[in-house]
């Protein structure tokens, strides 16, 4: 059965249950209409852990049955110049159409569009003001997302190669889920190890032993397992690390997210 709203999903920076998600919500209720939106919250200023969950979520579906599913995310940490800012001026808002149909209207900054970079069919800027407000998701940019959503596509402006966009980095921390399972930017496809070895974690500076293994069950309660985990594409996952009946980011002494994590086999 076909939805009869647009699905909207927000990922963003501010914080679980923060008070800007709700206010986004109002705003595009009453530029857009009636709309469905769910929340994705990823630590703050990271653009890993973004693009890491916009790639999951725009990873399914027929272009048919994502052509009315929207991805709107502002991770915008204006680390592309470390002075001041005029009137808050930010990363430019840029609109991309994927092969699955879905389309995303984001924030281009740091690694947002890295991982979906090979599925991107168009890739434009957004007409509309990046600068006037500290809160740009709420006072600028519901009213562009809007017009997309409306399948008004005057709000597109120049367009840009995909190519150029930088390639996602491996060994970060990408998320940790409501579990402790930490996801990594590295793809099973990444390693060499054999399954079943045992090998030396190192993550924020703690150095842990754990097994690679074929899923996170296949180790003993309270064991450390390295493998391919939930996210990602069939046939080449990204790299999990969890500990049975635990919980992993705890017991590697909670590292940032974005903090580099590596494997040597013993």
């Amino acid at each position: 059965m076909e939805n009869s709203k647009p699905l909207i999903f927000v990922v963003g920076d501010f914080g679980a249950g923060d008070l800007a998600f709700a206010e986004i919500k109002r705003k595009l209720r009453i530029s857009a209409g009636s709309v469905d939106m769910d929340y994705v919250t990823v630590e703050a200023f990271s653009t890993i852990s973004t693009g890491f969950c916009i790639y999951q979520l725009a990873l399914d579906g027929s272009e048919k049955e994502l052509g009315d599913t929207y991805i709107f995310s502002n991770t915008a940490p204006r680390a592309d110049n470390p002075n001041p800012r005029k009137k808050n001026e930010g990363e430019r808002l840029v609109y991309a159409r994927l092969d699955t149909g879905l389309e995303v209207v984001a924030v281009l900054s740091g690694y947002t569009f890295s991982f979906i970079k090979p599925m991107i069919r168009e890739l434009r800027y957004l007409n509309v003001e990046n600068m006037g407000s500290q809160f740009r998701s709420r006072d600028k940019y519901p009213e562009p997302l809007s017009k997309v959503i409306h399948k008004d596509y005057s709000v597109l402006g120049e367009k840009l190669d995909a190519a150029e966009l930088p390639e996602p980095p491996r060994d970060r921390l990408a998320y940790v889920d409501g579990y402790g399972n930490m996801k990594l930017s590295t793809r099973s496809s990444d390693l060499t190890i054999g399954t079943g070895s045992d090998i030396e974690i190192e993550a924020g500076g703690v150095s842990l032993q754990g097994r690679y293994a074929e899923g996170m069950f296949s180790v003993k309660e309270g064991d450390i397992s390295v493998a391919p985990g939930s996210s990602g594409p069939e046939g080449d996952r990204f790299i999990e690390i969890s500990v049975r009946l635990g919980n992993a980011w705890k017991r590697f002494g909670c590292p940032k997210i974005e903090e580099r994590v590596t494997f040597t086999q013993i």
